[in-house]
């Protein structure tokens, strides 16, 4: 089926097909517990969605162990978090298997890495759903970089400006935007109130988008 204005669709993972930042919003104050401190969710939102977000926060708050055993403590505590506890978004799951009987052509673009990306389509049952998937373990340079989202164009074989991305955070909106796609946000909790930078349109959760809505959506 071909799509008003759209040859595929490319969805970002945590927030838009998971409810994954509260996951990383606790596994980063579990973490920051040890050391007495922790994070605010307003401080807390300029760093999801990007690659290099606890890196970076490591380095704004002054932690003083090595930055590698935070790293490794906190890919083990979001792999364990994301096999047991991760839930979809509303609309997700449904609207993923939509397309996909619709054989639209579909990708994934997380800035996680693999194995936290796995861990989360077994859990929602997704596994088979992407003709690609690209992670942040394929990539140099993490949103809002374009990088992710031209790649996960070239392995559908399909130009960016045909693909229209679901993202919900700032960082995932600019790279999908500065990679030629059209952008439609998904808001989350962790994203109301939050600016988000020129996305073509917004909604307030994805069960508000259907098929119907995409074959008559103008790119």
């Amino acid at each position: 089926m071909t799509l008003s204005g759209f040859a595929a669709v490319i969805f970002d993972m945590d927030g838009v097909l998971v409810d994954g930042e509260p996951l990383h919003f606790r596994a980063v104050n579990e973490l920051l517990a040890e050391e007495g401190l922790s994070i605010s969710l307003e401080a807390y939102k300029p760093y999801m969605g990007t690659k290099t977000g606890w890196r970076d926060m490591a380095r704004d708050l002054g932690l003083k162990r090595p930055l590698d055993e935070y790293a490794d403590r906190y890919r083990g505590i979001i792999l364990a978090k994301y096999c047991t506890e991760a839930e979809p978004m509303p609309g997700a799951v449904e609207l993923v298997r939509e397309l996909q009987r619709a054989r639209v052509p579909l990708a994934l673009a997380s800035s996680s890495i693999e194995p936290w990306v796995q861990a989360c389509l077994d859990r929602l049952g997704l596994s088979d759903a992407f003709n690609a998937i690209v992670t942040g373990s394929d990539v140099q340079q993490g949103k809002p970089d374009p990088e992710i989202y031209r790649l996960a164009a070239a392995r559908l074989g399909i130009e960016p400006s045909r693909c229209l991305a679901f993202e919900d955070a700032p960082a995932g909106i600019l790279a999908a935007r500065a990679a030629g796609m059209t952008v439609w946000a998904v808001r989350t909790p962790y994203t109301r109130g939050l600016a988000l930078p020129d996305p073509h349109r917004e909604f307030d959760s994805l069960e508000q988008v259907s098929l119907d809505v995409l074959l008559g959506a103008a790119a």
